[in-house]
Order: structure tokens, then C-alpha cells, then sequence
């Protein structure tokens, strides 16, 4: 499939977004359940999910952890 053909599925599928990383297969917006499934595989390359950003921003104290806990996806999920 290229670039193109790629595009084109995606519109048809209604996704809002289309990324592309290398070495991983594309994903689109509308398989959200698998994305964070290819996050984790990804996180070789340097991909990580929103609440790992948020936890080293709180471990190297840019931010607060209160701050962090009001924009994670889920609270409990950025440690002290």
C-alpha cells in the first residue's frame, strides 16, 4: 500500500489522524485500543504514552505530581 492508497483509506475510515513511524505498521485513529499496544512495542524507538511523559517530567520535578495527575489518563498511574 502506499502513501496514497493509505490516505485514502484513512478518509474512508473517518480517522482524524494518521501516524507513521518507521518500522511499525501504520495506525490510525480509529483503532484506538491497539495504540497503546504499539506504543509499548514501539518504546525502543523512543515512542511512550502520554502518563510515561508525565511520570519522568514528575521524576526529574519540571512538573508537580498533581500537575501530572489532572492531565494522566489515569491518576494512579504516575507514581510519587
Amino acid at each position: 500500500m502506499d502513501i496514497t492508497e493509505l490516505l485514502a483509506f484513512s478518509a474512508q475510515q473517518g480517522a482524524s489522524d494518521l501516524h507513521l513511524s518507521a518500522g511499525l505498521p501504520p495506525m490510525i485513529r480509529v483503532k484506538v485500543a491497539q495504540m497503546y499496544s504499539a506504543i509499548q512495542t514501539g518504546q525502543a524507538i523512543g515512542m511512550q504514552t502520554m502518563d510515561q511523559c508525565l511520570q519522568g517530567l514528575v521524576e526529574k520535578r519540571i512538573i508537580t505530581v498533581d500537575a501530572a495527575r489532572e492531565k494522566a489518563r489515569g491518576p494512579y498511574s504516575i507514581a510519587l
